[in-house]
C-alpha cells in the first residue's frame, strides 16, 4: 500500500511539472511572435514617420548602448514630389563586423523590407548623407545577443524631388481630336532663352469621354541614358508624380496609351542638352464597340472617322491609312 501511495504521489509531482513547462514554453512562444508586431513607444523602438517638416529618431536607448537581440524598423514617408535627406550625428557606433552581418544599420530606397537595398551600415564612422529616390525610405536596426555599442542618432528631412519639380513657365495645351506635340514650340515662340535650361509642359485633353493614345514620330535625347541631364516624361491624368506613366532618355521612346482624357507631357533638358527633340503624335479614341461616327483601329481602339485616309496614322497599327486611295501626280 505504501509503494501503492508512493507511485500515485510521484505521478501527481510528474504532471505538475509537466503542466508548468509547457504553460512556460507557450509563453515563451507567443512571447516570441509578438516581436515585431507588438505597439512599442516610437521614442523606444519602431516608428513610421509622416510629417511636414522632418525630425529625428535613434537606436534604443540612445546616448546610452543599446539592448541585444532588439530589431527596429522605421519608415519615413514624404509628400508627393519630395525627397528623403538622411543625416547621423557624429557620436555613432555600432558593433563593427565583415559587411556588416552582425549589429547593423540597414537602410532601403522605398516603403518594404524589400526595396532596392542602399547600403548596411555598422562601426565607428557615421554614414554619409543618405538620399532616396521617391517618397519612402526603410530603415532597419539590428542588435545581436552580445556586444552592444552607443547606436546612433539620424536626422531626417524633406526635400523638393528634382526629377518632378516643374521649375519655369512654359506651357502649352492642345485638344481635340488629334495634334501634335513639339519641342520646337518652345524656340518659336520663345519660351526660354538661349542657353537656359529647357523645362516646358504640354497639358493634352482629349474629346468628351475619350482617352489619349501617344506616339512618337521623332526623339531623340543628346545625352542618351543621362536622365538628370534630359528626358520626356508622360503623365495620365495630372503632372502628380504618382501619375507619372513613362520617363523617356535612353535611344528609344515607346507609345504610350493613357487610361485617361488628360495627358501631361514634360521635357526637360538643362543648359548642355539644349538639342533634345521630340514630336509625338496624340489621337483621341474610345474603347470598342465603336459608333457610326468612329472608325475600328482593330487594337482595342475607335478613333473619329475623320482621322481616316487623313495621311497620318492614328491607330496603332495602320489600318485607318492601308486602303486609302493614293493620288496620282
Amino acid at each position: 500500500m505504501a509503494l501503492e501511495r508512493l507511485c500515485s504521489v510521484l505521478k501527481v509531482l510528474l504532471i505538475t511539472v509537466l503542466v508548468v513547462e509547457g504553460i512556460a514554453v507557450a509563453q515563451k512562444t507567443q512571447d516570441g511572435q509578438n516581436i515585431g508586431i507588438k505597439h512599442i513607444p516610437a521614442t523606444q523602438c519602431g516608428i513610421w514617420v509622416r510629417t511636414s517638416n522632418g525630425g529625428h529618431f535613434a537606436s534604443p536607448n540612445y546616448p546610452d548602448s543599446y539592448p541585444p537581440n532588439k530589431e527596429c524598423i522605421y519608415i519615413l514617408e514624404a509628400a508627393p514630389r519630395q525627397r528623403i535627406e538622411l543625416t547621423f550625428d557624429e557620436h555613432y557606433y555600432i558593433e563593427p563586423s565583415f559587411e556588416c552581418r552582425f549589429d547593423h544599420l540597414e537602410v532601403r530606397d522605398g516603403p518594404f523590407g524589400f526595396s532596392p537595398l542602399i547600403d548596411r551600415y555598422c562601426g565607428v564612422k557615421s554614414p554619409p548623407l543618405i538620399r532616396s529616390t521617391g517618397r519612402f525610405m526603410w530603415i532597419k536596426f539590428s542588435s545581436d545577443e552580445e556586444l552592444e555599442g552607443l547606436g546612433f542618432r539620424a536626422k531626417y528631412s524633406f526635400i523638393p524631388d528634382p526629377d518632378f519639380t516643374y521649375l519655369g513657365d512654359c506651357q502649352f495645351e492642345l485638344s481635340g481630336a488629334d495634334g501634335i506635340v513639339r519641342s520646337s514650340q518652345v524656340e518659336q515662340e520663345e519660351k526660354t532663352k538661349p542657353g537656359q535650361a529647357v523645362d516646358c509642359i504640354w497639358t493634352i485633353k482629349a474629346t468628351p469621354k475619350a482617352k489619349i493614345y501617344l506616339r512618337f514620330l521623332d526623339y531623340q535625347m543628346e545625352h542618351s541614358n543621362e536622365c538628370k541631364r534630359n528626358f520626356v516624361a508622360v503623365y495620365d491624368g495630372s503632372s502628380s508624380i504618382e501619375n507619372l506613366k513613362a520617363k523617356f532618355c535612353s535611344t528609344v521612346a515607346n507609345d504610350v496609351m493613357l487610361k485617361t482624357g488628360i495627358g501631361v507631357i514634360r521635357m526637360w533638358a538643362d543648359e548642355g542638352s539644349r538639342l533634345s527633340r521630340f514630336r509625338m503624335l496624340f489621337t483621341s479614341f474610345v474603347e470598342p464597340p465603336c459608333t457610326s461616327s468612329t472608325f475600328f483601329c482593330h487594337s482595342n481602339m475607335c478613333i473619329n472617322n475623320s482621322l481616316v485616309c487623313n495621311g497620318v496614322q492614328n491607330c496603332a497599327y495602320p489600318w485607318d491609312e492601308n486602303h486609302c486611295k493614293k493620288k496620282k501626280k
